[in-house]
Formats: C-alpha cells, structure tokens, sequence
C-alpha cells in the first residue's frame, strides 16, 4: 500500500500528438455541462471545477503535455487552489521557525542551569500545530476527493473523444 501524498499525481502514455491532446480537452470544455471549467494552453490543460462548486477545499488539476515517441506523455498532478497552497506553506514555515527558536530557547535555559519545561511545553505546542496542519491538508484532499474524481473522469472522457 501507498502512503497518500499531499499533492497526488498520475501519469498517462497516449497515441496522439500534443496539440490533438489540447484540441480535444478544449473542445470537451466548450461541450461540457458545466461542472468543470479550466484553462487551455499549448502544452498546460489547467482544470478546475465550476465556481458554484468551489469550496476553499476544492482542488484542481494541472497537466503538462510532452511529446513522447509516437504520442504524448501526460503528467497530471492535483493540488489546492494557489492561495490555499501557498498559505499551507506559510502556515508550516511560521510552526517551523517557531519551533526552531523554541528549540534554540530550551537549550539556551538548560546551558545557563533554569528549568527548561516553560520551553519545552512551547516547543511541544510549536510541534503539535505544524503536524496538525500537515494533517489538515489530508483532511481537505479527503473531503475534495469526489472533486478529484470529476476532474480526472472530464480529462479520461475529453481523451476518448474522438472529435477534436
């Protein structure tokens, strides 16, 4: 069993060039009811799902095309919102710098003789909240995984489609 990874990803080998690749996810786009939405580039499909469905949970996907031999390598790779990522990261490098001068605090009281447990109760704190908010970005990618879904069965269906 895999572990589950913050940002999942999948890869996917097709018979056809890049710019029919694009054609198709576009034209799926323009065809579809509605629930996915994104953004179509010569080489990047950016997929989203629709803004009445859009919870500060909801992922989206990035794919980024690749000429392979005889066809197309697809990487794909869900993540949060820009903005929900980048205050993830923000919130875990504060929890870290945090512990970090904790840490530096504990052992300067112990080196000088004074009982270190105020530090280490902070230090405790500093470590708990930087894994519970490592464990709340599991929470929200389990909470959008019907979103994930969506996502990849619009990509699954815009490559079976035939009409570009």
């Amino acid at each position: 069993m895999s572990r589950p990874r913050a940002r999942p990803r999948f890869t996917l080998e097709l018979p056809i060039a890049p710019d029919v690749v694009t054609d198709r996810v576009r034209a799926h786009l323009a065809r579809s009811s509605g629930k996915v939405t994104g953004k179509v580039f010569r080489r990047t499909v950016m997929l989203t799902v629709c803004d009445e469905d859009t919870h500060f949970w909801s992922p989206h996907l990035d794919v980024q095309l690749e000429e392979a031999e005889g066809g197309t390598h697809l990487s794909a790779m869900f993540a949060p919102r820009p903005t929900i990522w980048t205050t993830f990261l923000a919130i875990q490098l504060l929890f870290g710098v945090l512990s970090v001068a904790a840490a530096v605090w504990v052992f300067s009281v112990w080196m000088i003789g004074q009982s270190p447990w105020m530090g280490l109760a902070i230090l405790g704190l500093m470590l708990f909240g930087g894994g519970f908010s490592y464990g709340a970005a599991y929470v929200g990618q389990g909470i959008g995984s019907e979103q994930m879904y969506e996502l990849r069965a619009f990509l699954v269906d815009a490559l079976r489609d035939e009409q570009p």
